[in-house]
């Protein structure tokens, strides 16, 4: 059987890779992060939109409104999780904390 999970340590070991420390957990995950710009508002603004990619079994318990910190910036789960493929990863958009 295909484990995904050795892309993971590849991916980390090439500094791809951020930890991320979820409230509530003592220990750090690794995570898939990136800000992409949307252009929103009749193409009047640009914003840009947070996201991480995680293995599904590092974060299972994650949700909506769950506050994690990424490089010093607190951000919240936008909205729930979704899957990726075949789900052994994650997708999960985020807004930055207030």
């Amino acid at each position: 059987m295909f484990d995904a999970s050795v892309f993971w340590t590849a991916f980390d070991a090439l500094g791809m890779l951020k930890t991320a420390y979820v409230d509530g957990m003592p220990e750090g995950v690794k995570v898939g992060f990136s800000a992409p710009d949307q252009i929103e508002l009749d193409s009047q603004v640009t914003v840009a939109e947070y996201q991480i990619e995680f293995q599904s079994t590092d974060l299972p318990d994650l949700a909506r409104g769950s506050i994690l910190t990424i490089g010093g910036v607190r951000y919240r789960v936008r909205r729930p999780p979704r899957r990726k493929d075949d789900g052994f990863f994650l997708l999960a958009d985020l807004e930055v904390a207030k």
